[in-house]
């Protein structure tokens, strides 16, 4: 026994060494929190970088242009970001909700959208990458040759899907992306082939080559490819039908498309690009003569329905022209009114210069002659458009209300409401000036001082705006009694003017500009002048 106890705790220490030596080694190499699902992300993050950056440019340039068509194309991709990827989940195939044909516009071809594939710009693609939340998917496809990247955008109302748009993005910084407006196909017959697509389709470029298309298989290039979806499409706006299949044995995808030519139908298949080989991945397989069944109409339904067609053709034109013609006439005569108020302008500017030059104040009249020049060339300038932005029409009217006051002294001020974005609201040009020059001549020129004219703008409900034109002179009806409108016709040629232009503009519209004129005094009695408002659609 004693030679047996030294042998045991002998053993006994190394055996504890031995523990310990494990237990430090296994303590070495432990990390509660493992960095690789971590890393991994930051890999895919930076994959998608690029594409997000060459989008930051979109931010700045909504903040110039936020309604223009291009505008409301780029708005989806703001919520495109570095933290919305960095929150995202990431996948290696198409989720379920996302698998689906989505049609876009007469332009814009088609996105079919599978768990591996997907067929985009007439090619059949692999999956690299997927990205994607309840609403936004970011989807990295390509084969050995390119990739590329689309970002799709689903919005919803009350967890309705209401509308989408698709954007296929570019790594390159400030290139913009091509936008799509897609819509989800729902029809029943979206995941049907039609009874007459079954059978043989020969080939007349393969000799001896014949496809043959079954209820779930399709018997192709010497393989048999089991069908995993199938249904209709459009393809440049007509119809024709898809069968996504994958082959028995090796599981490749391929992509059958059927498309209707004349009298007979033409099969082509799409492949993936090979990663061993470049070969052609388009084959044309074969055509089959006839047409479905449903298309065998009754030639005297044909008949009937081309003569209703063609009525209905025949008034629309004639409707139309009528039209035209209509809304010619007016451009005709909305030209002619703003070339009439050109010289009856020009007119009062230089009686206003005459009556500083009597007056012998050449330091005024020589300002005058300077400001006027300036003020008639935006008359001139502007006479070519029918609507101006109202900042300028503001500047304007200042600008004439300035040169006025030089003649005619008096106190004048424009009230405008901060909500009106005067840049981006128009009114008919030379609208308010001669309202405001009728106040000046007719009501403050004879009128005692003080003198004040005021100018308000405020929005109005229904996408309007109003507009107040406020004096302190002698009012309409002192002017009439005074007998002053008869001294000289002219001075009011420009309102007259005026009011057939409102009378013009208004024809055929819905919304229309509305004009009242009235004397301060019976609004108030002891007031005097002239009080103007317009309510202006926008």
């Amino acid at each position: 026994m004693k030679n047996i106890k030294p042998f045991i705790a002998a053993d006994i220490l190394i055996l504890f060494a031995f523990v310990l030596g494990m237990n430090g080694g296994l303590l070495a190499n432990h990390n509660p929190v493992s960095t690789k699902p971590q890393e991994e992300r930051q890999a895919l993050i930076a994959t998608f970088k690029p594409y997000i950056e060459s989008i930051a440019w979109v931010n700045e340039f909504l903040k110039g242009d936020s309604s223009s068509t291009r505008a409301f194309q780029l708005k989806p991709v703001l919520s495109l970001n570095i933290n919305w990827l960095d929150t995202a989940t990431y996948a290696k195939t198409v989720p379920a909700e996302w698998q689906r044909y989505w049609r876009g516009g007469l332009n814009d071809g088609l996105l079919d959208v599978f768990n591996h594939n997907v067929f985009y710009e007439d090619r059949l693609w692999r999956v690299q990458q997927v990205v994607y939340s309840k609403d936004m998917l970011l989807l990295k496809f390509g084969d050995i040759f390119a990739s590329k990247v689309i970002y799709i955008n689903r919005q919803f109302n009350n967890g309705v899907e209401i509308g989408m748009s698709a954007h296929e993005l570019f790594p390159e910084k400030f290139k913009e992306p091509i936008s799509y407006r897609i819509s989800l196909r729902k029809r029943e017959q979206i995941n049907q082939l039609p009874d007459f697509l079954h059978g043989n389709f020969v080939s007349t470029i393969l000799e001896k080559s014949i496809t043959r298309v079954g209820a779930n298989s399709i018997e192709a290039l010497g393989k048999r490819w089991l069908i995993q979806k199938k249904g209709e499409i459009f393809l440049n706006n007509r119809r024709a039908y898809r069968v996504y299949a994958l082959e028995e044995k090796t599981g490749l995808p391929g992509y059958f498309v059927f498309q209707a030519v004349t009298d007979f139908w033409v099969l082509n298949l799409s492949l993936e690009a090979s990663n061993s080989n470049s070969r052609e991945s388009l084959y044309t397989l074969g055509e089959k003569k006839g047409t479905p069944k449903s298309w065998n109409l009754d030639y005297r339904w044909v008949l009937l329905l081309t003569f209703l067609g063609l009525g209905a053709y025949l008034y629309y034109r004639n409707r139309m022209k009528k039209l035209e013609r209509a809304q010619f006439r007016t451009h005709l005569a909305l030209n002619g009114l703003r070339a009439q108020l050109n010289p009856h302008f020009l007119f009062n500017s230089l009686a206003s210069i005459q009556d500083l030059v009597n007056e012998d104040n050449k330091a005024a009249a020589n300002r005058y002659f300077d400001e006027i020049a300036r003020l008639l060339r935006y008359v001139v300038d502007s006479s070519k458009y029918a609507y101006m932005p109202l900042a300028q029409e503001l500047e304007a009217l200042e600008k004439y209300c300035s040169l006025e006051s030089l003649r005619t002294p008096f106190q004048y001020s424009f009230d405008i409401s901060k909500d009106i974005d005067q840049n981006n609201t128009e009114i008919p040009t030379m609208l308010l000036q001669p309202f405001v020059e009728n106040a000046i001549l007719h009501g403050l020129r004879p009128g005692t001082d003080p003198k004040e004219l005021k100018i308000c703008l405020w929005p109005e409900s229904g996408n309007r705006i109003g507009i107040s034109i406020l004096d302190n002179g002698i009012g309409i009806e002192e002017a009439q009694r005074r007998g002053q409108k008869l001294q000289d016709t002219r001075e009011h040629q420009g309102l007259a003017t005026t009011q057939q232009r409102i009378d013009l503009l208004n024809e055929g519209k819905k919304e229309k500009i509305t004009l009242q004129i009235t004397d301060r005094s019976r609004l108030k009695p002891g007031q005097t002048g002239t009080v103007v408002q317009l309510s202006i659609p926008i």
